[in-house]
């Protein structure tokens, strides 16, 4: 290829030798030894001296050299080819802004050659400058409208801004050459870019018939046939792609697409599950695919065992937390809340630095009523996340319930800290400070929780205690009864209320209708048995009270209120050893309790 460049360059040097010569010859008969056309013909003859020697110098790719030589040439001969020459090569060199320079230089004195607009268009477009590149090459196809390159480079040039221009020029091409593949991929790109699905059908299809093994060309046809939901064409086209390329993952996943779009999520599980067992799928794009069944599961539960096969296939190739942490949440979906636990307890070992796993650990030890697992693992959460609120919160709630107010008051004060407007929050660390009789303090809480939320149950319900508790009994009564007009069924509403209205010893055949109803919802509700068996003692049938609070005592054996009561039943009965023995216990759990260490001294009620 070099040869033949050579050869052409030597032809056309000696061309111009040709004529340089003949006018030498002439200028010697008309004007003797004329100094003015002496002069002139040495300059041409040394220019073309060192516009050959700038040749050569191309030729070996010595293109700084070239420049140096084509310069002297243009010193003698300031020619519009040797300024087209030094431009060229200061293209060549990266040096932009001198072969804009010496490229318009040309184009001054020749406006009409296309070789010479070509290379100034080229040099525009790699200095950034396409718009000044698109007049150009607009002006090549006025000098010469069967100028495909020019076409081409134009179409290029604006796509991004006129993608509809430029695809009539692309069309423009394949009407003067015929069907191109260059031409038809740019056809097909600006098609998918601007939605027209079935435009780039008909272009893919064309490209296919050049090039049908094309596997590219086959997944956007196969992916435009999906877009237009074609799914008889798109499930023809992917299973004869893949009778070529059988183990090609983009295709299967193609096929699984297919068949999602369908909403055949049964067979698309087994292409996903190809890919889930292939060592070639990355673990994320794995977790991908078993996401999608999972939140698909929210509207087809039967895609929910599909989601926990496939994150169990990719358990055995990682110990990713994710995994972990889904398998936990599907197990919880299945009301699987032990095999949920471990799973979580899992992803928390795993991902210790994730608090949100953490906190849903937690919130399903909280739920499921294991308090003391959630107060071992929401301690460790709060070394790991002190300004977390969720984890103080949970850690706060769990010691609450297992009766540790004061180190739930400290957890709650920090949660109450990182967001004082919670609800929850504040009725939790009004009831923590009711229990370490901080009353007024707990009030101010409630009441806040109150103001945000009138019609929260838990506060009215703390609040009614708290003022029941201070014998502002028609303040507390008038919150349960408000808190039964909001909810008539709320069983522990009636179990509060009934228990205070059987110690005040009042309205109790009302007491005894709402205490049965608790008792009916939750039988083995220590709190609400004690309290039926409480109403029945007040209501003097000591049986049904021995009866019914044994019945709590048993769901509960270290709680001093209950034995306290069961005491009391047993002296009524005529059992005085045994009320001391459950006064004594009670009393044991819970020595701020002055009334019961005066039963115990006197040894009776």
């Amino acid at each position: 290829m070099v040869f033949m460049k050579f050869k052409i360059i030597l032809i056309y040097i000696a061309f111009l030798l040709a004529g340089c010569s003949s006018d030498v010859v002439r200028e010697n008969n008309s004007n003797g030894n004329n100094d003015e056309s002496f002069n002139a013909l040495q300059n041409k003859r040394l220019a073309q001296e060192k516009f050959i020697a700038g040749s050569l110098q191309e030729l070996k790719g010595q293109y700084a050299e070239a420049v140096i030589e084509y310069l002297e040439a243009l010193k003698f001969d300031p020619q519009p080819g040797i300024n087209y020459a030094i431009a060229k090569n200061y293209y060549r060199l990266n040096k932009f802004s001198s072969a804009l320079t010496y490229s318009q230089k040309a184009v001054e004195n020749e406006p009409k050659n296309t070789e010479y607009l070509t290379l100034q268009a080229t040099i525009y477009s790699s200095s950034h400058l396409e718009d000044s590149a698109a007049v150009v090459y607009s002006k090549i196809i006025q000098l010469d409208s069967t100028n495909v390159t020019a076409y081409y480079n134009l179409a290029q040039l604006i796509e991004a801004k006129k993608p509809s221009v430029a695809l009539l020029y692309y069309k423009k091409i394949l009407d003067m050459i015929g069907a191109e593949w260059n031409v038809l991929v740019r056809i097909a790109d600006i098609n998918e870019r601007m939605g027209n699905i079935k435009e780039t059908i008909t272009t893919v299809e064309e490209l296919i018939k050049l090039n049908p093994s094309d596997l590219l060309l086959q997944k956007l046809l196969i992916e435009s046939y999906l877009k237009t939901k074609d799914y008889e064409k798109a499930l023809s086209k992917v299973n004869e792609s893949l009778t070529s390329y059988p183990d090609d993952e983009s295709l299967i996943d193609l096929k699984g697409k297919i068949f999602i779009q369908q909403g055949k999520w049964e067979d698309a599980s087994k292409e996903y599950m190809k890919l889930v067992k292939s060592k070639k799928i990355s673990i994320e794009d794995k977790l991908k695919i078993g996401t999608s069944f999972y939140f698909q599961s929210e509207k087809d539960s039967t895609t929910l065992n599909i989601a926990k096969q496939i994150f169990l296939e990719v358990s055995r190739d990682t110990s990713d937390w994710q995994v972990n942490a889904y398998l936990g949440e599907i197990e919880l979906r299945a009301h699987k809340n032990e095999s949920a636990i471990e799973y979580f307890k899992t992803a928390a070992k795993l991902a210790e630095w994730n608090a949100q796993v953490w906190v849903r650990l937690g919130g399903l030890l909280f739920d499921t009523k294991k308090y003391k697992d959630a107060i071992e693992y929401m301690s460790k959460a709060s070394e790991k996340f002190p300004n977390d609120f969720a984890i103080n919160l949970i850690y706060g709630l769990s010691l609450s319930t297992e009766n540790e107010h004061f180190k739930a008051k400290e957890a709650l004060e920090k949660a109450f800290k990182l967001n004082s407007d919670d609800v929850t929050v504040l009725s939790a660390l009004g009831y923590t400070l009711n229990q370490l009789k901080n009353n007024k303090e707990a009030l101010v809480h409630l009441n806040k929780a109150l103001i945000i939320e009138p019609k929260n149950l838990q506060v009215i319900s703390v609040l009614a205690m708290i003022h029941e508790s201070q014998k502002e009994y028609q303040i507390s009564d008038s919150l349960y009864t408000s808190a039964l007009k909001i909810d008539s069924s709320n069983v522990l509403i009636m179990n509060n209320f009934a228990y205070s209205l059987a110690e005040r010893g009042i309205r109790l055949q009302e007491a005894f209708k709402m205490s049965k109803k608790a008792v009916d919802a939750e039988p083995k509700n220590s709190s609400y048995l004690d309290t039926f068996g409480w109403i029945y003692f007040r209501l003097g049938d000591y049986k049904k009270a021995k009866k019914n609070i044994e019945e709590a005592v048993k769901v509960e054996n270290k709680n001093a209120t209950l034995l306290d009561h069961l005491g009391d039943v047993h002296f009524k009965l005529g059992e005085k050893i045994k009320a001391v023995e459950f006064w004594k216990s009670a009393f044991e759990l819970d020595s701020t309790k002055t009334s019961i260490k005066s039963k115990i001294e006197k040894g009776e009620l």
